[in-house]
């Protein structure tokens, strides 16, 4: 779902708009966002916290941003400029949020590009931020291009109850950033993953094997390699979908770096994965659904955008995540003698 980019204005909050914005904050924050205030959140003080926040915006500390469709407040977010001494060159993203309804639909990514244009035009070259650490949240960032710095558990109590652990973000606005550019195409992506979905369906019937698919596309956009998971059939605990697809690449080729190619796979790689695709030179992986637990391109890790690296793939996921991992979900209950959801 995309909001009609006519249909939306995104401007700078104006006193007037108090009101609004401390409705859309209590509404986030019964709804367990983390957004540093506990449930129930009081509608005085929501006025109070964004009449402090536009008061440090009148001061040309912080950049407010309204999403309005029409009449109605459907998202913002706000930069707040560091005024460290010693970092002039960096701001804080925070408060970004989107009415629930609308949560998906491009909105927060709008908000988060204006706010970036912001911290260009004050000289803010480094933005860094900290999102609670659910797939929701974290995903979303690491799609706009964040890099993640680390974990810190039990930061929070999140509104509803509950310690939560948070992920803090960084990025770059300037060259030092991940300067490989590489053509996306939604609809090419969606094509090749759903290829990446089928080869999954093979390594669950043909070998009753964890059902993740992988293809590898070279730069002009031809299948150069395939594989599913092959782990237990190989008796190789490197089979992973991707190794097998970038080895056929590497074989067909003529050659270990796969320099230019993209790479789709059906479940966030591992850390074996992802530090393979950076040797290999990979320029782009995409992948559907994410691995909370040993995910590496964001979820657990975030290997391949590493600065510590002299080669650094990007990362797209969520392509197709939910019949992705649905598929998987099925064959683990299937192993427990459970029925499909």
């Amino acid at each position: 779902m995309n909001v009609e980019v006519s249909s939306l204005r995104i401007v700078p909050a104006e006193g007037a708009d108090r009101d609004a914005l401390a409705h859309l904050l209590v509404e986030t924050v019964a709804g367990n966002g983390s957004v540093g205030f506990m449930h129930p959140l009081s509608l005085d003080d929501a006025r109070a916290f964004w009449d402090a926040c536009l008061q440090a915006a009148a001061r040309g500390e912080r950049f407010i941003l309204c999403a309005w469709q029409g009449d109605r407040l459907v998202g913002t977010g706000s930069l707040a400029l560091v005024t460290a001494p010693s970092q002039p060159h960096r701001a804080e993203l925070t408060k970004v949020m989107t009415v629930r309804s609308l949560r998906g639909s491009g909105i927060g990514a709008q908000l988060v590009a204006g706010l970036e244009r912001l911290a260009r035009d004050h000289g803010r070259r480094l933005i860094t931020l900290d999102a609670s650490l659910v797939e929701g949240a974290t995903g979303f960032y690491r799609r706009l291009g964040y890099h993640v710095a680390g974990d810190i558990p039990e930061y929070a109590y999140k509104p509803l109850g509950g310690l939560g652990a948070t992920r803090v973000f960084w990025k770059l606005l300037d060259a030092r950033e991940a300067s490989t550019a590489v053509a996306v195409d939604p609809v090419a992506d969606e094509r090749f993953m759903r290829h990446a979905l089928a080869l999954a369906e093979r390594a669950e019937k043909e070998d009753d094997e964890i059902p993740v698919g992988a293809v590898l596309v070279s730069p002009e956009g031809e299948v150069i390699g395939e594989g599913w998971n092959r782990n237990i059939t190989d008796h190789d605990p490197s089979a992973h979908a991707e190794i097998v697809a970038m080895r056929q690449a590497g074989a067909r080729l003529g050659n270990h770096r796969l320099v230019g190619c993209t790479l789709y796979v059906t479940l966030e790689p591992c850390a074996m994965c992802a530090m393979a695709m950076v040797h290999a030179r990979v320029a782009r992986v995409v992948y559907g659904a994410s691995d909370p637990k040993t995910g590496a391109c964001g979820s657990v890790f975030d290997l391949p955008a590493d600065p510590r690296h002299n080669h650094r793939v990007a990362v797209q996921g969520g392509v197709l995540g939910e019949e992705a991992g649905r598929r998987l979900t099925n064959y683990f209950r299937a192993k427990r003698g459970k029925p499909p959801l």
